[in-house]
């Protein structure tokens, strides 16, 4: 997949249907959420879209791969049980909307 990078300003498009299937517009082919997790690490931009509505669903998307990634058993948890209860938390708290970017520029760092 790494000779895939687009050369283009926009990111590939990817729908994502009823049944559950990723579909890489830029491509012409279905792919996994693993294909979209070698995307991420190769750098890759992509845009995750209901097929249907055609609402951005990308966040939602990236939470499936964390937690399919989180999921495995092989040792490799990044996301430590107290730190995944502090996140929780924050939802709904005021301080809650200070956390995406203390968080961004913390992982820049």
């Amino acid at each position: 997949m790494a000779n895939q990078k687009r050369k283009q300003d926009e990111p590939t498009i990817i729908k994502k249907y009823a049944n559950r299937r990723l579909y890489d517009t830029g491509r012409s082919s279905y792919v996994t959420l693993e294909d979209l997790c070698e995307m991420v690490k190769e750098g890759i931009d992509f845009v995750v879209q209901d097929a249907k509505s055609g609402n951005d669903i990308t966040r939602t998307v990236l939470t499936q791969i964390i937690v399919e990634q989180e999921s495995k058993g092989n040792g490799e948890n990044l996301l430590p049980t107290g730190f995944l209860k502090n996140l929780i938390g924050f939802y709904g708290d005021n301080v809650g909307a200070a956390v995406p970017n203390y968080l961004e520029q913390t992982l820049e760092v």
